[in-house]
């Protein structure tokens, strides 16, 4: 009999399901995954509705079935329907299956209405094409019963059955499959290549055992190619796999001599037509970049037959049915399940660290499967996966590559190439660590994929940034942890925005609001050089510039955000309430930012905040006089738009305590400006706002005639129709509804 353990109960219901559609010629219906009413399969005949119900009890006593058997006998008598099917992967004697068809009999033709475990395997062989829809049941039952019938081969590859049995319940069928199968039937070889705990090895123990199902000698490699060369049969066909071939340091380190042309050699041979050899290779995508940079060989290889597949994100369905496999094949508690099925799954799959790796230790037996809270002991460890991270950094990457993966936290959330090579470079220097431009390229390529990601910004300028927000967690957490990392990158800031992004990535306020209060004690500890490298970058170019085009000519540069001194004189302020800054640092920022607002440089909008954080702030009142005195001729000597005119409203109104009523000449000012634009059909965007100005200046008319604009902007098109989104299908399997269901069954 077939193994139906490796498959969860949704999986075998899927399997039914096209079973009895296949015996019977036609649709049969499925339904959510969850509490199911007594329905899980239906489809109709002339004579009535059929019904199947099915239950995949490979872990339960027959006693535990029969009293499942007659709960569900409740339900189907308020269901009536013509005939009813109940299927079970248990085993069932003559005996058993009489007690179950007595509980069911008004709606049975007779005990054959009750299938066992037997009785589906029967269907299996009577439709194969079935059994190809489901590759974990073949896969498993195909490798089990060739090394059945192959002791010696069993033998060789005991350790390896074991890995695989272990992972093929929980696996969860991807596209990746599918793909990677592609590959190696087209090429015979196939390299997967992904991030640490995406799944590579897991992918590859199922094309290992589909191809032991096939008949092929499966051979693994653990130390080197070598290997694969001795168990060469040129008689029978074998499937290799060379698991981690690049090994667990750098490419350069891990090969022996000449094995990368002993490599190249066995993958030419094999990816002939006909040689009756599969090859299987997995690594992590930082080290095949880094082979790749070292030996022309493989890069040749790889352009030449296309073999490198690269494991990618899990879509949300992905997701969901990779947890509900997990926890359905564990040993977790049934309080933990029921916490789960009351929607502790939502944090888990939506997770940004959410791995396989992750999920399996999660349900595994070294963490804690029995108590309350389970949860949110799920979510505080993907919250801080180190443990996966910690590995790849500390032994693949040079401290030059470990360098840019740190820097790149002072970045706002992204870097334009041109800045992060500036600000690795001084760090590198800092630390006496030699960087040229073609170790920094070098260290972009082993680090893509892995660390950070790179793509192209609309200008086609090239941006780096990490490649998740757990890797930029992790860096913050080894900086946080080493005191000389954080002097070397307080004293090598090359930019404001750097010290500003790691402060708040400390304090809280940057895109992780919650702060880490190792790195704030750290960074105060150098508050001193912290200050010193403020004062020396403060009129640092922005790490974020705007990209102005010269009139109608294809000439294109780079201006500062008009915002740029007021947001680095708040953060001063932020500075100064945390440490206490240097009154001297604080009063030469504050000039910088007077000379700017007397020359009509700024943004308001932003100006208007930061004389308002001034003014809270203890900076003394000459200055603060100073301050709004510049401010307050930059908005009264420029009203050129209805921008200008709310700025300059809000300032007299909020700051100086001014009724704009009893300002008649700026108010007939004002009815001037609106006229013109009211005219001209060149409303400004905000006509809201402007209205709420005339109102304030008394000026009914203008009012009324701004609120007939506004009608005339919004009215709608009589000739629109709605598109309406599409709904999903019910079964989706990413809706949320459908998830909900999915793990609502682990309440049950």
């Amino acid at each position: 009999m077939r193994d139906f353990s490796v498959l969860s109960d949704v999986e075998f219901e899927e399997l039914v399901g096209d079973l009895l559609g296949a015996e019977h010629d036609t649709l049969v219906e499925r339904f959510a995954a969850g509490a199911d009413g007594g329905i899980d399969l239906r489809w109709a005949r002339p004579e009535g509705i059929h019904i199947a119900q099915c239950k995949h009890y490979h872990k339960s006593s027959f006693a535990q079935l029969l009293n499942a058997a007659r709960k569900e006998a409740q339900k189907v008598r308020k269901l009536k329907p013509h005939r009813y099917l109940f299927v079970t992967t248990f085993d069932l004697s003559v005996s058993q299956k009489d007690r179950i068809h007595e509980i069911f009999e008004s709606w049975m033709t007779g005990p054959g209405d009750v299938l066992g475990g037997k009785d589906v395997d029967a269907l299996i062989t009577r439709h194969s094409e079935v059994e190809r829809r489901h590759p974990k049941l073949w896969v498993s039952t195909g490798m089990q019963l060739f090394l059945a019938l192959h002791a010696d081969m069993a033998n060789r590859a005991e350790a390896l059955r074991q890995r695989i049995e272990k992972s093929m319940p929980r696996y969860v069928v991807s596209p990746g499959y599918q793909s990677a199968r592609d590959i190696l039937t087209t090429h015979n070889v196939c390299l997967i290549s992904g991030p640490p705990g995406i799944g590579k090895t897991t992918l590859a123990q199922m094309l290992i055992a589909e191809h032991i199902s096939m008949g092929y000698e499966p051979v693994e490699v653990s130390a080197d190619i070598n290997e694969a060369w001795t168990a060469l049969r040129r008689d029978h066909p074998q499937v290799f796999l060379y698991d981690d071939f690049l090994g667990q340091i750098t490419f350069a380190e891990r090969l022996p001599k000449n094995e990368d042309k002993r490599l190249s050699d066995i993958i030419e041979k094999f990816s002939a037509a006909g040689s009756g050899k599969k090859l299987i290779l997995t690594t992590r995508e930082y080290i095949l970049r880094d082979a790749k940079l070292n030996y022309e060989r493989l890069s040749d290889l790889e352009a030449k037959y296309h073999f490198v597949l690269e494991l990618q994100a899990y879509s949300k369905a992905d997701r969901a049915q990779i947890l509900y496999n997990h926890l359905w094949h564990s040993d977790v508690g049934r309080a933990c399940l029921r916490e789960i099925a009351k929607g502790g799954y939502k944090e888990i799959i939506s997770h940004r660290s959410y791995n396989p790796r992750l999920i399996e230790y999660c349900t595994g037996r070294a963490f804690d499967i029995t108590s309350t809270g389970y949860p949110e002991r799920f979510k505080a460890t993907l919250d801080h996966p180190e443990k996966i991270w910690k590995v790849a950094f500390e032994k693949h990457l040079t401290l030059e590559q470990q360098l840019l993966v740190n820097i790149l936290c002072t970045f706002p959330r992204e870097a334009r190439l041109d800045s992060l090579h500036a600000a690795h470079t001084s760090l590198c220097d800092s630390l006496g660590v030699i960087s040229t431009g073609a170790s920094f390229r070098e260290s972009l390529d082993v680090l893509e994929g892995t660390f950070i990601s790179l793509h192209k910004d609309v200008e086609r300028n090239t941006i780096v940034r990490h490649l998740n927000p757990s890797v930029t967690e992790f860096a913050l957490t080894r900086i946080a942890a080493d005191p000389r990392i954080i002097d070397a990158i307080v004293r090598s800031a090359i930019f404001f925005d750097q010290l500003t992004e790691i402060f708040l990535y400390g304090r809280g306020g940057s895109f992780f609001r919650r702060g880490n209060t190792t790195l704030m004690e750290a960074l105060g500890r150098n508050k001193d050089q912290f200050m010193q490298a403020m004062a020396r970058t403060l009129d640092s170019r922005p790490l974020s510039q705007i990209e102005v085009q010269l009139g109608e000519t294809p000439t294109v540069f780079m201006i500062d955000p008009p915002d740029k001194m007021e947001n680095r004189i708040r953060f001063c302020l932020q500075v100064d309430l945390e440490w206490g800054i240097d009154p001297i640092l604080l009063r030469s920022a504050i000039d910088l930012l007077i000379s700017r607002w007397r020359t009509g440089t700024g943004d308001k909008a932003s100006a208007s905040r930061t004389l308002e954080s001034l003014s809270q702030h203890s900076i003394g009142e000459d200055l603060l006089n100073l301050a709004h005195e510049a401010l307050h001729t930059w908005f009264d000597s420029k009203l050129n738009d209805a921008d200008d005119w709310y700025f300059y409203a809000n300032h007299l109104s909020e700051y100086h305590g001014i009724h704009l009523v009893d300002l008649p000449d700026l108010a007939l000012h004002f009815e001037s400006f609106m006229d013109r634009q009211l005219l001209e059909g060149s409303s400004p965007y905000n006509l809201d706002e402007m209205k709420s100005l005339a109102e304030d200046f008394g000026l009914s008319v203008l009012s009324d005639r701004i609120e007939e604009a506004i009608r005339e902007e919004y009215e709608p098109d009589d000739e629109y129709e709605p598109d309406g989104s599409r709904q999903s299908d019910e079964g989706d399997k990413g809706s949320d509804e459908y998830i909900a269901d999915l793990f609502g069954r682990l309440g049950e």
